[in-house]
């Protein structure tokens, strides 16, 4: 069965956007949605400058829609920037992979090969009502299922060195890379940078 990705349009936009700090030399545009919503693009720079450059981010398409902390956008913002105007056209995923509700109470009972993920659906409006409250759209999902797995975010809020992560791959790799996803989908992850004490070796900044 072939879910069509469902996405909720007319969405008031923060329309807020930051330069984040991913490495040494390398910064990239983030622009804040709605209720926790962050979009990222694959523009990059090697330095802090882009408030000198005009840019209209209606003319990218977003490299990934995702949940974050905002704590995340503090932690590597070095700020706001002015001569950037906002994607005004970015929808907002409604769906997303989640655990099964029914084995997530003794969880540590079942191996990670028994485990159940099912698609869920999660209105931006209202927001995510946890693994008791979202509305299952497709159970027992497989997990190997390549349109699952390049087009639908697990359930929960990115943030701290483990998104750094997922984000400077991404950009070196010019692709949307989840591996905490495909370590729980696949139980792989081919990926460098596990620690953070390798990321700091790499030039990921201390953040405070």
């Amino acid at each position: 069965m072939q879910i069509k990705k469902k996405i909720k349009k007319g969405c008031r936009y923060v329309k807020k956007v930051y330069l984040e700090e991913l490495k040494d030399n390398l910064y990239i545009i983030v622009q804040l949605l709605e209720n926790s919503y962050v979009a990222f693009f694959n523009i990059k720079c090697d330095s802090d400058n882009f408030n000198e450059k005009q840019l209209d981010l209606n003319t990218f398409k977003p490299f990934g829609v995702c949940m974050i902390l905002k704590r995340f956008i503090k932690m590597c913002s070095v700020g706001k920037v002015k001569n950037v105007q906002p994607n005004l056209n970015i929808p907002i995923p409604e769906i997303f992979i989640s655990s099964d509700r029914g084995k997530w109470g003794n969880r540590s009972e079942f191996s990670e090969d028994e485990l159940i993920y099912n698609l869920v659906r999660i209105d931006p409006v209202v927001g995510d009502q946890g693994i008791m409250g979202n509305e299952i759209i497709q159970y027992n999902i497989d997990r190997k299922d390549p349109n699952i797995l390049n087009n639908y975010e697990i359930v929960g809020y990115n943030t701290g060195y483990e998104f750094v992560r997922r984000l400077f791959l991404s950009i070196e790799n010019g692709c949307w890379i989840d591996p905490l996803k495909e370590l729980r989908l696949l139980d792989v992850d081919n990926y460098p940078l596990k620690t953070v004490e390798e990321m700091w070796h790499y030039g990921v900044p201390k953040y405070e």
